[in-house]
C-alpha cells in the first residue's frame, strides 16, 4: 500500500509536468534537422517505454498471482479444517474472508486502461523514430547529390582550362575562315554535354534539399504533436489506476486490523 501511494504521488507530479508540453510551440523551421543522436535516443526511449510496459503488466500479475495462490491455499487447507474443527473455526474463516476480500479487491482495479496507455505510448514513439529514419535518409541522399555535383562542376572546370586553352592555341595558328567557323566549332564542343548533366544534377540535389527541408518540418511537427498528445494520456491513466490501487489496498489493510 505504501509503495502503491508512492507510486501515485509521483505519477501525480509526472502528469503535471507533461500538461506542461501543450504549451510549447513548434519551431521546425528555426530548429536542426534530425542526427543520428536524436535517433539512437528516440530507439532508447521507445526500448524504455517498451520495458516499462512490461514491467508494468508482470507487476501487476504477480501481485494478483501472490493473493490467488494464497487464496487457494487457504480453499485447500482451512476451510476443510474449518468445518472439521468448530471451536477452531472462527479464526480460519475470519482470515479467509479476509484474503477472499484482499483478492475480490485486486481483481477489481481496472489495469486495462494505464496498461494500454503505455502500450499506445509505444507506438507514439516508434512513429517517431519511423520518421526521423526517413528523413536521415533524406539527408543522406541529398548529402551524397551534394559530392556528386562538386566532382561534375569540379571536373567540368578542369576541361573547360584545357578546352579553352588547346582553342586559343589553335586560334593563334589557325586564320578566320569565316563567320560560321565559331558555329561548327561550338558544335563539336564536348562542354554542352557536360554543362547539361551539371545543370541535371543541380536541379537534383535542389529537389533533395527542398524535399529535406519538407521532411525536418513535417518530422518536428509530428514529434511534438504526438508528444503533446501521447504523454499526458499516460500519466493521466497512471495517476488514476495508482490511486485506485492504493485505495483498495488501503481498505483491505483497514480491514485486516480487525483480525487478530
Amino acid at each position: 500500500m505504501y509503495m502503491w501511494k508512492s507510486m501515485h504521488q509521483y505519477h501525480e507530479v509526472q502528469n503535471h509536468i507533461v500538461q506542461q508540453v501543450s504549451g510549447l510551440v513548434n519551431r521546425s523551421g528555426k530548429g536542426d534537422s534530425t542526427s543520428e543522436l536524436h535517433r539512437l535516443a528516440t530507439r532508447d526511449l521507445e526500448s524504455a517505454v517498451s520495458a516499462w510496459h512490461s514491467s508494468f503488466y508482470r507487476l501487476i500479475k504477480f501481485q494478483r498471482d501472490f493473493i490467488r495462490s494464497l487464496h487457494g491455499w487457504f480453499k485447500l487447507t482451512l476451510i476443510p479444517i474449518s468445518n472439521d474443527n468448530v471451536a477452531g473455526s472462527r479464526e480460519p474463516s475470519t482470515v479467509f474472508a479476509f484474503c477472499d476480500e484482499w483478492k475480490l479487491a485486486l481483481d477489481r482495479v481496472p489495469d486495462t486502461v494505464a496498461s494500454e496507455a503505455i502500450k499506445s505510448f509505444i507506438n507514439v514513439v516508434h512513429v517517431i523514430s519511423v520518421k526521423q529514419t526517413e528523413e536521415l535518409k533524406i539527408k543522406k541522399r541529398t548529402e551524397t547529390l551534394s559530392k556528386e555535383l562538386e566532382k561534375k562542376a569540379s571536373s567540368l572546370r578542369s576541361i573547360e582550362r584545357k578546352y579553352y586553352h588547346s582553342y586559343s592555341m589553335v586560334g593563334i595558328g589557325v586564320p578566320d575562315t569565316g563567320p560560321d567557323n565559331g558555329q561548327v566549332l561550338d558544335a563539336r564542343d564536348p562542354l554542352s554535354d557536360k554543362k547539361s548533366e551539371l545543370a541535371a544534377c543541380q536541379r537534383r540535389v535542389e529537389d533533395e534539399m527542398l524535399r529535406h527541408s519538407k521532411a525536418v518540418e513535417v518530422t518536428r511537427a509530428m514529434t511534438l504533436n504526438n508528444l503533446q498528445t501521447g504523454l499526458p494520456w499516460v500519466f493521466q491513466a497512471l495517476t488514476s489506476f495508482s490511486v485506485l490501487f492504493t485505495e483498495a489496498l488501503n481498505t483491505v489493510c483497514t480491514r485486516s486490523y480487525a483480525i487478530k
